[in-house]
């Protein structure tokens, strides 16, 4: 089994302490999602060209699951934040575990597109590709995770035991006003303000989100309005999603934004009720723990990998064609995700057992 500290996003805190089961449960939770999103998304992007029924289906399926990649952010935030750690340390450990896959994937993925594009891809158009959109569409997220981690040793300074958590609170409460809120107004109003606070907008907060709904108490009155706002997040997300598409006659994405009020509040409540799950008499099987453990340390690899395997089942073998159109997409889209996540997952750990391919799938 892989050691958790090999994966960027799956440190542990301390060595000395134990794995945390619903840290783990998280991360295997969101990648699931994240296959889910591009799986559910080869129909929510089709609007028009599919029943009105069946896409509602797939905008259930990928507005439930924009909580993935913030779960992901707030999960590193929650392990990473409190450490302690020199430059040096950070960045010959930490940071090469992210630099290292950045680099090789997207030129796995500059390759597979440069193979089906053939002369789109000049040495202009490559250089584009490679330093500002990325080489393909789901790799932004490596952009953003390096941007955080580079300030991520001087965010560290703040985060001291001592530390008055009501001012971290403080910025979230900035973030929520200035980034989802300010959207919002801007979208519906038109209403612009040249106020940006630099702490307060992007996914940076997502990383202090995490860290502190991991820290914070949990009551049963807490468990059940995370229930609640987790349920009223997740149905304007799809809701949202939907009479917007279908008033505007094309596919509108506002509400999957990933720092979009609703998905913030979803993702925010899931966190709560994932970490009451994985601290529940459910996760206190050592086998399941054990399982939990496997997928959590292979998530990093997935998300670089799972692209490539949705469009080679899809589209790269002639006779097999495995995409959420081959049925109904109340089974399709599940079913499909799962032979994506497992094939995925079958990759993954073959690589990570291989010396000199180990570090592209931490």
């Amino acid at each position: 089994m892989v050691d958790q500290a090999n994966s960027p996003a799956v440190e542990t805190r301390p060595a000395a302490k134990p794995v945390i089961v619903w840290v783990d449960l998280i991360r295997a939770a969101a990648i699931y999602f994240v296959v889910m999103i591009h799986v559910s998304g080869q129909l929510t992007n089709v609007w028009g060209k599919i029943p009105d029924s069946q896409w509602l289906i797939a905008d259930v399926y990928g507005g439930v699951a924009r909580i993935s990649v913030p779960l992901f952010f707030m999960i590193s935030g929650y392990l990473l934040l409190p450490r302690s750690e020199s430059l040096r340390v950070f960045f010959s450990k930490r940071m090469t575990k992210v630099l290292i896959p950045f680099v090789v994937w997207s030129f796995i993925y500059l390759f597979w597109y440069c193979g089906s594009h053939g002369p789109a891809c000049t040495t202009n158009f490559v250089s584009q590709l490679l330093l500002v959109r990325g080489t393909y569409y789901h790799l932004w997220f490596l952009y953003t995770l390096i941007s955080i981690y580079f300030i991520l040793p001087v965010l560290r300074l703040i985060f001291r035991p001592e530390i008055d958590k009501r001012m971290l609170w403080y910025l979230i409460c900035l973030w929520l006003v200035f980034q989802p809120v300010l959207t919002i107004a801007r979208q519906v109003w038109n209403f612009n303000i040249n106020i940006s606070p630099p702490l307060a907008t992007g996914f940076l907060c997502f990383f202090i989100l995490g860290y502190l709904l991991g820290e914070i108490p949990l009551s049963r009155t807490r468990i059940i309005l995370s229930i609640a706002l987790w349920a009223a997040g997740a149905l304007i997300t799809v809701a949202g999603t939907y009479t917007l598409t279908l008033r505007s006659g094309a596919y509108n994405g506002i509400f999957y934004d990933f720092v979009s009020l609703n998905v913030i509040i979803a993702s925010g409540t899931a966190f709560i009720l994932l970490r009451v799950m994985g601290d529940s008499q459910i996760f206190s099987s050592s086998r399941l723990q054990s399982i939990t453990r496997t997928l959590a340390t292979a998530s990093f690899g997935i998300y670089l990998i799972h692209i490539l395997v949705i469009e080679i089942l899809g589209y790269g073998i002639p006779w097999l064609h495995i995409t959420s159109f081959i049925g109904y997409p109340l089974w399709s889209i599940p079913l499909v995700t799962t032979i994506v996540f497992l094939v995925s997952f079958i990759l993954v750990r073959g690589l990570q057992k291989i010396p000199i391919l180990r570090a592209i799938v931490p």
